[in-house]
C-alpha cells in the first residue's frame, strides 16, 4: 500500500484550512505534518515560523492539482488588471507554464489565458508535453558530488556514525516529482559509492569494537 509523502507546505492556518476542505469534500485521504512541533520545539507557538506540511498518497497528486487548477480557472475573471503576470512576455508566460509545479493553480491558469488573448494559445496537448519535458527533467539524478562522497569516505575509514549516514543518504535519498513519483536522488554510480561507503564505515566500527574487546 502506498505511504503518505509530502505534497504541499502552507505558512497560514486559512491557507491550510481551505485547502484542506477541498480534500475533505473530494474525500482524497490526506496526512498533516507540522514541520515547527517535530522539528523545531522552540518555536512550537509562533505562527510566523510555522510551516504546515500537506501529505497525500502518490496516487492523488494528479487528481489534486486537477482540481486546484478547475478552482483557479473559475477566478480568472476577478483578476486585478494591473497583476504582474500582465507584464510578462509570451516566452516568459510559456516558461512559467512548462515550470508550473514552481508557481501556484491561478498563476498556471492566468498564463494560459493572458497568452490565449494575445492570440498564442497554449493547447492542452503541448501543455502535456511540456508537462512530460519538465518530469524527465526533474527526474534527472543530481549532478556527481564529489565533496560529500570524498567526506563520506574520509569517516568511513575513521569508523565514523557520520560515514554510516552519509553512506545511507546517498543510497536511499529520493525526491518527489510533481506528479508523486518518487525517484532516487543521485546516479547509479553515486548509490554504488554510498554502498561502499556504508560497508567500510560498518567494518570499521566492527573492527574497532573487536579491536578494544580483544585489548
Amino acid at each position: 500500500m502506498s505511504e503518505f509523502i509530502a505534497y504541499e507546505k502552507f505558512a497560514t492556518i486559512p491557507e491550510l484550512k481551505e485547502f484542506v476542505e477541498l480534500l475533505k469534500s473530494n474525500n482524497i485521504p490526506y496526512e498533516l505534518e507540522d514541520d515547527v512541533e517535530i522539528f523545531d520545539v522552540s518555536f512550537a507557538n509562533n505562527n510566523h515560523h510555522r510551516d504546515y506540511r500537506i501529505k497525500l498518497y502518490p496516487e492523488d497528486f494528479d487528481r489534486v492539482n486537477e482540481l486546484r487548477n478547475a478552482i483557479a480557472g473559475s477566478e480568472l475573471d476577478q483578476v486585478d488588471p494591473g497583476y504582474y503576470l500582465f507584464d510578462f512576455t509570451d516566452e516568459e508566460l510559456i516558461d512559467l507554464i512548462s515550470k508550473q509545479d514552481e508557481w501556484s493553480p491561478f498563476d498556471f491558469q492566468l498564463a494560459q489565458k493572458i497568452l490565449k488573448d494575445r492570440g498564442n494559445e497554449v493547447t492542452p496537448q503541448k501543455i502535456n508535453q511540456l508537462k512530460e519535458q519538465r518530469l524527465e527533467e526533474l527526474s534527472e539524478p543530481e549532478k556527481h558530488d564529489t565533496f560529500w562522497i570524498g567526506l563520506g569516505y574520509v569517516f568511513a575509514f575513521l569508523g565514523g556514525l557520520i560515514g554510516i549516514i552519509i553512506g545511507y543518504y546517498i543510497i536511499s535519498s529520493k525526491k518527489t516529482l510533481p506528479n508523486g513519483e518518487r525517484v532516487f536522488t543521485y546516479t547509479e554510480a553515486d548509490r554504488k559509492h554510498g554502498s561502499r561507503i556504508l560497508l567500510i564505515a560498518i567494518t570499521a566500527i566492527i573492527l574497532a569494537i573487536a579491536f578494544r574487546i580483544i585489548n
